[in-house]
């Protein structure tokens, strides 16, 4: 981050709906880096010197229309001045998955992939989950990993970024496996 004083300073919640501060910071901070498209998903800001912002974003090669992977795009917008790139952090996800045959990232929720992930939760009492985008995984049935949004079923709730991992045997009902929070910090 841009001050050694940022660890101890806490980050907002995850903002699912973009500001018009949040995209001009976003668009600018990105303005010298062409190849790699950014697909803004959510942002978290954190005040020091300044402002810290963490992106949460869809991550495309610009020779592939779906999304490769899922990136958090750090920047800083000093008090005074531009904002500029401060790192970019791959999320890794699969966590005691096989890693091998993971398709590429899809942007929105297909009908059956929704399908999939409203199943999976139904049981989940207390979380609305929001799919975001999805990859799959062919291995004794799907893994689906879900990119996700949510939000307790509160008045207020806040919501917050997860990768929400489900097994959809090739009989039998899907099952979530895993659910991993995503944090804006690096």
């Amino acid at each position: 981050m841009s001050t050694a004083a940022s660890a101890s300073v806490a980050w907002s919640a995850w903002h699912f709906t973009a500001t018009p501060e949040a995209t001009k910071v976003f668009n600018e901070s990105l303005s010298r880096f062409p190849g790699v498209k950014y697909k803004m998903v959510a942002f978290a800001t954190q005040v020091v010197n300044g402002t810290n912002y963490a992106f949460l974003c869809e991550a495309a090669a610009p020779s592939h229309p779906q999304t490769d992977y899922i990136v958090v795009w750090h920047a800083h917008q000093p008090i005074q001045g531009e904002p500029h790139f401060t790192e970019i952090r791959a999320i890794e996800f699969m966590p005691n998955h096989i890693a091998n045959g993971w398709q590429n990232w899809h942007s929105g929720m297909t009908p059956r992939a929704q399908t999939i992930l409203t199943t999976a939760t139904q049981q989940l009492h207390g979380v609305h989950y929001k799919g975001l985008a999805f990859t799959t995984q062919f291995n004794n049935g799907t893994n689906y990993e879900f990119l996700c949004e949510a939000t307790l079923d509160i008045p207020g709730g806040v919501p917050y970024a997860v990768t929400l991992f489900v097994h959809q045997p090739i009989q039998g009902a899907p099952h979530i496996t895993s659910i991993v929070k995503i944090s804006p910090e690096s």
